[in-house]
């Protein structure tokens, strides 16, 4: 579900707010048989301050 309609929902009950962070991902795998190519990952935090 995209961002934007994650806020349009969340903003009929409340204040909304979005919080992101990027982390490193976990690696466990070897390089060589590596099956997920991506190195990074971002965390989404939706936030709603109920009125």
């Amino acid at each position: 579900m995209p961002s934007e309609e994650i806020k349009e929902i969340m903003s009929r009950f409340g204040d909304y707010g979005l919080a992101t962070r990027n982390y490193r991902r976990f690696k466990a795998d070897k390089i060589e048989n590596r099956n997920h190519k991506a190195n990074n990952t971002k965390e989404y935090l939706h936030i709603l301050e109920k009125k």
